[in-house]
């Protein structure tokens, strides 16, 4: 780790707050989740600590959510021979100050609005990460900038499909809402947040379960639930039940 002004004189904004393992967490046929095949975060920095040696660190394979306005120049702090990082702006190159976007429309309108534009923006990314959690090495972790938002859909999405409980995948969402200060912290003047002098509009900070629990109710309402609502979305066939084989004891 190299050690910059900021983290020397702020050790707990040089670790991941907002970092977990999914494993563990039930399904509706009584399987679990495997740990060490999904993690979630927020966004990496060059000088972070490794975390605990219950991670397997680096991972594998990154995919970054993050649009180019908030990933800034430069490789990816993960980024090496061992670990593969797979660029995905979720909502495609979300500019603050672009106010015709339908993206930066969504993120003006609070959680509801961001998270059904992530179902209709960006439906083919997440099954575009669908294919990735198949075929890439684990163990793979997805993030944004806080890990809340994008990455909680995309997680969601991830679970529902290998038949994760909603109540389990709801949990999981809302672990996030005791790790958001020292997200903030980390995050500074971020370019989409309001607090950090950016996006107008509803403070973006928190949480939703109802927001998540409206996402889950049209993925799982549609004909196939999850399964359908990715093979309609471009899902090859068989990638869920090869997800399900992976992510499952």
């Amino acid at each position: 780790m190299s050690t910059g002004d900021t983290t020397a004189s702020r050790p707990d904004l040089a670790r991941l707050v907002n970092l977990r393992d999914v494993g563990g967490m039930p399904t509706g046929d009584g399987r679990l989740t495997r740990t060490g095949v999904l993690y979630r975060s927020e966004a990496p920095r060059r000088d972070d600590w490794s975390p605990s040696a219950d991670f397997e660190w680096p991972p594998r394979t990154v995919i970054d959510l993050r649009s180019p306005v908030e990933r800034g120049s430069g490789a990816h702090p993960l980024a090496s021979d061992r670990t593969a990082v797979h660029v995905i702006p979720l909502l495609g190159d979300v500019d603050p100050t672009d106010r015709t976007s339908s993206a930066t429309r969504a993120l003006s309108g609070g959680l509801d609005a961001l998270y059904l534009a992530i179902l209709s923006l960006a439906a083919e990314k997440v099954v575009q990460i669908l294919h990735l959690a198949v075929d890439a090495p684990a163990p793979l972790l997805v993030h944004c900038a806080a890990g809340k938002d994008r990455t909680g859909l995309v997680v969601a999405v991830l679970l529902r499909a290998a038949g994760v409980e909603t109540d389990a995948v709801l949990t999981d969402y809302a672990a996030t809402a005791t790790n958001m200060p020292g997200v903030l912290s980390r995050m500074g003047a971020h370019p989409l947040l309001p607090v950090g002098g950016g996006m107008d509009g509803p403070d973006m900070t928190g949480i939703s379960a109802p927001a998540v629990e409206r996402v889950l109710a049209i993925i799982d309402g549609h004909c196939g639930g999850a399964r359908g609502w990715l093979a309609d979305n471009g899902a090859r066939p068989g990638a869920v039940h090869a997800w399900e084989s992976r992510l499952l004891s």
